[in-house]
């Protein structure tokens, strides 16, 4: 049996390879996926949808009249919408700003759907073709798709709403000058949406009614906000649900991480006990205010206590560990020598104060 398995095993190895040899891309879907499982929790449902469209990109049956794909993301703030675009860029490029991002908040006035598709003629900047694209983001290569993130969209003009939908259509946009077009037909285009979202806030308790929930509140929100038109052309429009208390550890560990990478110039690691992580997990409007609010509270009590730490009298300590927990209800900085010696006395209590998420 346990031949078979690995013999089974190879086989899915060697048909992954003869796949990719036949694709032009040179990234993998499942690759791409599993880092998204790795850190986007509780969307599950949305990267298996990401997945089979990158599929259908890397076996070349995408539509080639339009963009490689086309998402909207809808749902509460900090589940994770945007940082999807972020890991996807760094699993296809190797960064995770390797994408062209559109703040459509910074387009609310119809005037300045100038920005998105340039100066029309007679204007300033009309010959120099000017906008807020990133074509090299936009383009990609032959190899890699270009990504674009157009994010929270309904705060954007009509006007801007109106070129987005050529984009989707055909793949193109034309910069109001007529000299130049932009081609969206290598790209995989993004958009986030808030819309919906201070409704299905006040009527959070419609989740405890068999047939309602929250994301068909977002959904019809969505439609109120757009025309039908628009939405038609969107090949994924998908619900990001509320983060729940078990994705939690999962997401302080990826705060961790983060610190301790900063934290090697220093030769020093943090560690959190489990009273610790108990503490900030409790102290986290994660239900409201999503991940951000948990980057927030590890920020204002994690970091800046290991700040402070190491600004009193540890800049020149051996490389050591500092274990945090809690006494007196707040959180505790304690070194811990490499050589396991007994732990220092000296310890720093960080400042707790209110949490204004």
């Amino acid at each position: 049996m346990v031949f078979a398995t690995e013999r089974i095993k190879e086989q899915a190895r060697n048909s992954r390879s003869k796949s990719a040899a036949l694709s032009r891309f040179a990234f993998e879907p499942a690759d791409v996926a599993a880092r998204l499982r790795d850190h986007i929790r509780g969307q599950d449902d949305v990267i298996n949808k990401i997945e089979d469209q990158l599929n259908v990109i890397s076996a070349g049956l995408y539509d080639e009249r339009r963009p490689l794909l086309s998402a909207l993301f809808i749902g509460a703030t900090g589940t994770g919408k945007t940082e999807t675009v972020r890991q996807l860029a760094k699993a296809i490029h190797g960064r995770s700003d390797a994408f062209c991002r559109i703040d459509m908040n910074t387009l609310s006035q119809a005037h300045y759907s100038a920005a998105i598709t340039g100066a029309p003629p007679g204007y300033v900047g009309s010959k120099e073709n000017l906008s807020l694209f990133d074509e090299d983001a936009i383009f990609g290569t032959s190899t890699k798709p270009g990504i674009v993130l157009f994010d929270e969209i309904e705060k954007a003009d009509r006007s801007v709403i109106r070129a987005l939908m050529n984009v989707l259509d055909n793949g193109t946009l034309r910069l109001a000058s007529g000299q130049k077009s932009l081609s969206f037909h290598n790209t995989l285009v993004f958009m986030t949406s808030n819309v919906g979202s201070r409704t299905a806030e006040r009527l959070h308790w419609l989740d405890a009614i068999p047939g309602m929930s929250r994301s068909s509140i977002y959904k019809r929100a969505l439609l109120r906000h757009f025309d039908t038109e628009f939405i038609n052309r969107i090949g994924i429009v998908d619900y990001f649900s509320a983060l729940s208390v078990h994705a939690m550890p999962v997401l302080l560990d990826q705060r961790v991480d983060d610190l301790n990478q900063r934290l090697k110039r220093h030769q020093t690691r943090v560690i959190l006990d489990d009273y610790a992580r108990d503490f900030l997990i409790n102290k986290t409007d994660f239900k409201r205010f999503g991940a951000r609010a948990l980057e927030r509270t590890f920020r204002d009590l994690v970091v800046t206590g290991i700040a402070g730490f190491i600004n009193h009298g540890h800049k020149h300590t051996p490389a050591s560990t500092v274990s945090v927990s809690v006494a007196d209800g707040r959180l505790t900085f304690n070194a811990i020598p490499d050589s396991h010696s007994e732990i220092t006395s000296t310890s720093l209590k960080a400042t707790q104060g209110e949490n204004h998420d």
